[in-house]
């Protein structure tokens, strides 16, 4: 990285994505899924839904696309349920190259309130931490499934310093352009354990012992804020892996099942 680099490119390569396209298999899915559209603040965004029991949205992480959520979502609908998948904007086929939290967060809202009689919300990685800072009050969906992931927007911040050699004054130049433009509370308003303290429903925290690229402490500090969620550790799983893992897909199940038990 060049050190002249203007503080406005570096946040572009911070919120940066990597547009992956729909693999044959997530396009075979989607082909037997009914696309509906939703418009939130003057823009349209397209989802898919497929199956007519209560419904799961299944929300993916980062510098993936919905590709990576259709093994859990065939599950799903094996066993009866309905389950709703998008590409979070800017991922897969939406438009754009850079991602904004503030905007995610409205449209994960906004399908939060659309989508009837919202059983239970599971997302994977970023996923997480977007699904966990959208919640709020008068949610309607019974629970959240928590996937590997990451908790604080700060742990960002440094696994992106990591990652491209950025020096201390760098990386406070970055935190200090997000505040900017976020507002100095962004700290807060996208953490997942500020969420996970207010959150009313009950959860699942699911994590891969060999994840190493989000820490397992990210699990148990997740749980430790939460405290009607139950903390699952899948031995030897990382951090990619784990959505392949048919013992996810067996936790995942097992989780749904258990409130299925206790009703509506």
């Amino acid at each position: 990285m060049s050190t002249t680099e203007s503080v406005d490119d570096l946040m572009e390569r911070f919120y940066a994505v990597v547009k992956l396209p729909h693999d044959p298999f997530a396009k075979a899915f989607l082909g037997r899924c009914r696309s509906r559209t939703i418009k939130v603040g003057g823009r349209f965004y397209k989802y898919f839904q497929s199956g007519s029991g209560p419904a799961v949205l299944l929300v993916h992480g980062l510098n993936t696309n919905l590709g990576s959520m259709v093994t859990l979502a065939d599950d799903l609908l094996a066993q009866g349920y309905r389950v709703v998948l998008l590409d979070v904007p800017p991922h897969g086929e939406t438009l754009g190259t850079t991602g904004d939290p503030a905007e995610i967060r409205s449209l994960l809202r906004a399908l939060y309130a659309q989508l009837s009689g919202l059983h239970a919300v599971v997302c994977h990685s970023l996923g997480g931490l977007w699904a966990l800072t959208a919640w709020q009050a008068g949610t309607g969906a019974r629970a959240l499934v928590s996937v590997s992931a990451p908790v604080t927007t700060r742990f960002l911040v440094e696994k992106f310093a990591e990652m491209n050699g950025l020096d201390d004054d760098r990386s406070r130049e970055l935190t200090g352009e997000i505040e900017r433009r976020l507002g100095p509370a962004v700290w807060q308003e996208y953490s997942a354990l500020e969420a996970a303290r207010t959150l009313d429903v009950p959860g699942l925290v699911v994590h891969g012992t060999a994840d190493d690229y989000v820490p397992p402490d990210h699990a148990h500090r997740l749980h430790a804020h939460w405290p009607t969620s139950t903390l699952e550790l899948l031995e030897g799983a990382g951090h990619f892996d784990i959505m392949e893992a048919p013992e996810l897909r067996e936790t995942v199940r097992a989780y749904l099942r258990s409130l299925d038990a206790t009703g509506p």
